[in-house]
């Protein structure tokens, strides 16, 4: 029998009509009509998405990069990577009637970002563009010069920029975060902004290939639990392909008292070497479904839960993902469609249990893990002397401080309680406080909580120059924000590790590209500079020409500003200004006189 372990309401709509009929029929109330009645608001409860009213937002055959809900740093991908045969400046094609409802450029996350609202109901996104067509650039420059801002957030009216099915409303590009030139693209649901796996619209997409399933591991989960007569996990590397994965070493697995699994899989699309994420992960204990994920929808609120999802320790560790079953206590996310006994099995003694385990991915192409699990009796416990343990509990605030720190974690940060540990080091020769050690990096957070670290008396005099840092042994020391005040430097901060209070004293560095004082710039079609900062990253940036201020669009992660020619440059001499200034209040200047 399975252990009784409460199922949190939040985990979906769904999951309450499924543990209706599974009352009645353990209970054998055979209440056949009532039965049928939750069967159809359980049907209903899958809502049914239109194939015939979008159209491929490219006007070439779509080969993925990646893939809707695949595993990333943090997050749940919320769309599909279109590759664009590794150029920029294809056309984009709104993929039904609608109206441009939203225009955001940024130097970071989706670069120059387009949404279009149709009428059903639907937003679709297209992401790291390049440029838009001619009626919509337009529009946005005017308003990027009347808010003299490149990156902004426009909102525009129903009637302004309507747009037809199949008419181009942008060009693909690498802007933004991307890491090559392609298309995100997104459709979302327009009511509450969540996005939906564009390949549940009929989208045309390439796919016959199966998932692989590379490895398993399995968790012992409470006291005297053990795989193979050992109290850790185990990991078994799998064998075969599609329907007849298996355990490379074994096909049986024994297990003492209560366990959960987690599976390495990826998934391979035509014409496309990478390694993209599942849709859908099952698991059947003799022939019943025990366990579910499935990745149609989710909120981006509950995005960061992916951490939870995966063994982060083994993500932190050695950069693998693997997904897991066992579903923390406070684990919210809402893609359980069938969250079991949230995740966690029982092996009885000497009973022995049929394990099939499938991955499917979004066109449903499915691969199929199947072996044997042993039951063994469980571990007898020795009693330990009681300890002093610093419990923090998922339920409720925590807090720690002393005279060197202050630590506050609302409730609802962590994903399940933990034994709390804290520690504090000598300052290094690069800090202005001592290294404080927060618990452990390994250990994942869901929101923010706050720090206050105090400063050795003899940098106070720095004043708004220092913040935190997050120390990494073997890599460089990064900012993590803060504001100084009274002596101690304040900081909201995401993950547990190494921080200490250190200083930022150095300008920004400005380095002009193609131009220089005196230049003629007259056959020249930009103009182009880079911009760094070594520490606190940059903050603001303002360029103008004869005083006046000018469009330099900025790529963060090249450290690149460039403003395209336009009347703006007038004949003969031209005053060129740019001024930087970092997250600490360091800035530096670049003029010059151009002539045109």
């Amino acid at each position: 029998m399975l252990p009784q372990v409460p199922i949190q309401p939040e985990l979906s709509l769904i999951t309450i009509f499924v543990d209706a009929i599974k009352t009645l029929m353990l209970k054998k109330k055979y209440n056949i009509l009532l039965i049928f009645l939750l069967m159809a608001l359980f049907s209903k409860a899958q809502e049914q998405y239109p194939n015939d009213y979008f159209i491929s937002p490219v006007d070439f055959p779509i080969s993925l990069s990646g893939t809707f809900a695949e595993l990333r740093a943090n997050h749940f991908h919320s769309g599909i990577d279109i590759r664009t045969q590794g150029v920029e400046g294809k056309p984009v094609f709104a993929c039904a009637d609608g109206y441009v409802s939203r225009i955001k450029i940024s130097p970071f996350g989706f670069g120059k970002a387009l949404y279009i609202t149709h009428p059903k109901g639907y937003t679709t996104v297209y992401a790291h563009l390049s440029g838009f067509n001619k009626a919509i650039d337009a529009w946005v420059r005017s308003e990027q010069y009347r808010l003299e801002q490149f990156d902004v957030d426009l909102f525009p009216g129903k009637n302004q920029l309507i747009v037809s099915q199949g008419e181009i409303v942008a060009y693909s590009g690498n802007s933004g975060s991307s890491q090559g030139p392609h298309l995100h693209f997104e459709i979302r649901n327009a009511k509450n902004e969540m996005p939906i796996n564009p390949q549940l619209f009929s989208i045309p997409i390439k796919d016959f290939i199966r998932p692989g399933i590379t490895s398993l591991r399995v968790y012992p989960e409470g006291p005297g639990s053990l795989i193979n007569g050992k109290p850790g996990p185990s990991t078994f590397e799998t064998a075969g392909w599609g329907p007849v994965h298996r355990l490379k070493t074994t096909d049986t697995v024994q297990i003492a008292g209560n366990f959960s699994f987690g599976i390495q899989v990826y998934d391979l699309l035509n014409g496309s070497n990478n390694k993209n994420g599942i849709s859908k992960y099952s698991i059947y204990i003799d022939s019943v479904l025990c366990f579910e994920w499935q990745a149609n929808t989710f909120s981006f609120s509950e995005s960061r839960y992916i951490n939870s999802l995966i063994d982060y320790q083994q993500y932190y560790k050695n950069g693998q993902r693997y997904m897991k079953s066992r579903i923390a206590p406070n684990n919210k996310l809402s893609m359980y469609s069938f969250p079991g006994n949230r995740g966690i099995f029982t092996a009885a003694p000497n009973v022995v249990q049929k394990i099939k385990i499938t991955a499917t991915d979004g066109a449903g192409n499915e691969s199929v893990l199947r072996f044997t699990v042993k039951g063994s009796k469980v571990a007898e416990l020795e009693e330990n002397p009681k300890t002093d343990q610093l419990i923090f509990s998922y339920l409720t605030p925590n807090n720690y401080s002393n005279k060197y720190i202050s630590i506050s974690i609302p409730g609802n940060c962590l994903y399940d309680s933990i034994n709390f540990t804290y520690s504090m080091s000598k300052r290094l020769a690069t800090t202005c406080s001592p290294v404080h050690q927060i618990h452990t990096p390994e250990i994942p957070l869901q929101e923010y909580f706050d720090v206050s670290v105090k400063v050795d008396s003899t940098f106070k005099n720095l004043g708004s120059k220092l913040l935190l840092a997050a120390i990494r042994p073997g890599k460089s020391a990064s900012s993590a924000g803060g504001k100084y005040e009274n002596g101690f430097v304040k900081a909201r901060i995401r993950d547990f590790g190494q921080y200490a209070v250190m200083a930022d004293t150095t300008d920004p560095v400005i380095k002009a590209v193609n131009i220089s004082n005196g230049k003629s710039i007259a056959s020249q079609a930009t103009i182009r500079m880079r911009i760094s900062d070594d520490f606190s990253g940059i903050n603001t940036y303002r360029a103008t020409l004869n005083g006046k201020w000018i469009l330099m669009e900025y790529d963060a992660k090249n450290q690149r500003l460039e403003y395209q020619r336009d009347d703006r440059l007038i004949k003969g001499d031209n005053e060129f200004l740019l001024t930087v200034e970092d997250g600490c209040g360091n800035s530096a200047s670049y003029s010059a006189v151009l002539i045109n």
